[in-house]
């Protein structure tokens, strides 16, 4: 019978989660222009929202440059306290959690020189699940578990990344900031 449960139980996980890796290179998109897609991320955490930190989620299991890592670094040390204290518990527990979960991802997965730009950001990101109300234990796994859970996890995430991730070539991707902004406009 607990065989049985844990096969249902993956096979939900799979088919509602497909997009779940612990390879990063399973999840690494060419071509990516960080530039425009970092702007872009600042442009979405300016304006705030329940997606604004999604932008940089979405690249969260990329290879980054040090100074994109030190982009990404000031842009949570600017931003992470102003997700936090949303008045809707739910968009800053929620943004929180993905904030933290992309900078964790991107320290573990970077070589020194990125740990050094991201190292204080790391520290407070690793705290972020604790001071939660909810998504707690999911943010915490995500965060701080043995494991790097990578991916576009699910079809929803999939679609967010290719609208506001630009890698120029890749035509499931953006093809540059422009194209971003001319779809904004249009909303």
């Amino acid at each position: 019978m607990l065989r049985q449960l844990a096969l249902i139980a993956c096979l939900c996980l799979t088919s509602c989660f497909p997009y779940v890796y612990h390879d990063q290179n399973r999840v690494l998109i060419r071509g990516i222009d960080l530039d425009a897609t970092l702007e872009i991320a600042r442009i979405e955490l300016e304006e705030g929202g329940f997606d604004a930190t999604l932008a940089v989620w979405a690249i969260r299991d990329q290879i980054v440059r040090q100074s994109d890592a030190r982009t990404i670094a000031q842009l949570y040390c600017h931003y992470i306290d102003t997700v936090a204290t949303q008045k809707n518990r739910t968009t800053a527990d929620f943004g929180v959690w993905h904030f933290a979960w992309a900078i964790s991802n991107l320290y573990r997965n970077g070589d020194d020189s990125i740990k050094k730009e991201l190292e204080d950001a790391y520290r407070d990101a690793r705290g972020r699940p604790a001071r939660m109300k909810k998504f707690k234990s999911i943010a915490a796994e995500h965060v701080n578990g043995s494991q790097i859970v990578m991916g576009d996890i699910h079809g929803f995430a999939r679609s967010y990344a290719r609208s506001h991730i630009v890698a120029p070539g890749n035509t499931k991707y953006l093809q540059s900031l422009d194209d971003y902004t001319k779809r904004r406009a249009k909303q």
